[in-house]
C-alpha cells in the first residue's frame, strides 16, 4: 500500500485504533479540521470558543498534541504525526486541459452568433443554389466557421502558453517558501 494511503487509512481511523497503532494523540484529525473551519468562518470568536469547550482550551490543544510551550513537537514524533493527521503538504495548482481550454474560448456570445450564422448561410445557399452556384455555395459558411475555429485555438493556446508559464513561476516560487527546521535538544 503506498504511503499516501498509509495515511488516509490513519488519519479516517477512530481513537482505539490509532491507540493500538502506538499513536496517543487525545485530539482527531477531524476536531483540528472543525476548529480551522470556525476560524475561517468566524464572525467574532466561534474557533476561540469551540477550542475552549471541546479541546480544553489551548493548553488541552497541547496536552492532545504531546507538544510543549518551550520544546515544541518532538522531532521522534513527526512520522506519527504524519500517519495520525496527515501531511501538510499542499498540492500545486493542476493545468488546465487544452481542449477545456478551446471550449471556454468557444463559449464566447459572439463566436457562438458566427456560428449560427455560418451554418445558417451554409444551408440557405445550398438550399437555393442554382445547378451552376451548388459547387461552391458552401464556402461563404465554411470561411466563417474557418475563421472561428482559428481564433478560438488561438486564444486557447496563447490561454495554455501562459498558464503554463504562471504555473511554472508559481512553483519556483512555492519552491522557494519550503522551510524544513528540526530543533535537537
Amino acid at each position: 500500500m503506498p504511503a499516501n494511503a498509509d495515511a488516509v487509512e490513519m488519519a479516517s481511523m477512530d481513537d482505539s485504533k490509532r491507540a493500538a497503532g502506538g499513536l496517543q494523540y487525545k485530539v482527531t484529525k477531524d476536531s483540528l479540521k472543525k476548529m480551522i473551519d470556525c476560524y475561517r468562518q468566524r464572525k467574532y470568536i466561534e474557533d476561540i470558543t469551540y477550542m475552549k469547550d471541546e479541546l480544553n482550551g489551548s493548553e488541552g490543544l497541547r496536552d492532545a498534541l504531546q507538544t510543549g510551550i518551550e520544546t515544541g513537537a518532538s522531532a521522534l514524533s513527526i512520522e506519527g504525526r504524519k500517519m495520525a493527521f496527515g501531511s501538510n503538504h499542499k498540492e500545486g495548482p493542476q493545468r488546465t486541459k487544452f481542449c477545456d481550454l478551446l471550449l471556454a474560448a468557444l463559449d464566447d456570445f459572439m463566436l457562438k452568433i458566427l456560428i449560427g450564422c455560418a451554418i445558417f448561410s451554409i444551408v440557405v445557399d445550398t438550399s437555393f443554389a442554382t445547378p451552376e452556384t451548388i459547387g461552391h455555395a458552401w464556402v461563404d459558411g465554411t470561411a466563417i466557421l474557418f475563421a472561428v475555429a482559428v481564433v478560438s485555438g488561438v486564444t486557447a493556446w496563447s490561454d495554455y502558453k501562459k498558464e503554463g508559464q504562471f504555473l511554472k513561476q508559481q512553483q519556483l516560487e512555492e519552491g522557494s517558501k519550503i522551510v524544513s527546521k528540526i530543533f535537537k535538544i
